[in-house]
């Protein structure tokens, strides 16, 4: 069955959300405070920028981070993570744990 955006099942409509590994490491790497494009970008490695942009801008429609735009020149764009957004760092923590307790790897690849 294929994950539908207006389905009225919460795990189904979390899952349309959170569907993907860039919006975990997206998540990941906002946790701890706000970045610019070009800051997560280098830190959710092999994502394209385009792929980037798109994941933003989606994260941002469904409420979960906020995008500001400065007044200064060069203009600088950053992206926090909204309330419902620091909602889910129990969720990456979790997942976090899990992989700590199940999972034999070094943690050199994991910036958090």
């Amino acid at each position: 069955m294929e994950t539908r955006k207006n389905s009225t099942c919460p795990v189904e409509r979390t899952l349309y959300i959170l569907r993907d590994v860039w919006t975990f490491m997206i998540l990941r790497d906002l946790e701890p405070e706000s970045k610019g494009f070009n800051q997560l970008k280098k830190s959710v490695e092999g994502i394209s920028s385009r792929m980037l942009s798109e994941k933003l801008k989606f994260l941002e429609e469904e409420g979960i981070l906020s995008r500001t735009v400065s007044d200064s020149r060069p203009v600088r764009v950053t992206y926090a993570l909204s309330e419902k957004g620091k909602s889910l760092s129990a969720v990456v923590e979790s997942m976090r744990h899990w992989g700590d307790m199940w999972i034999s790897t070094s943690r050199e690849n994991c910036d958090n």
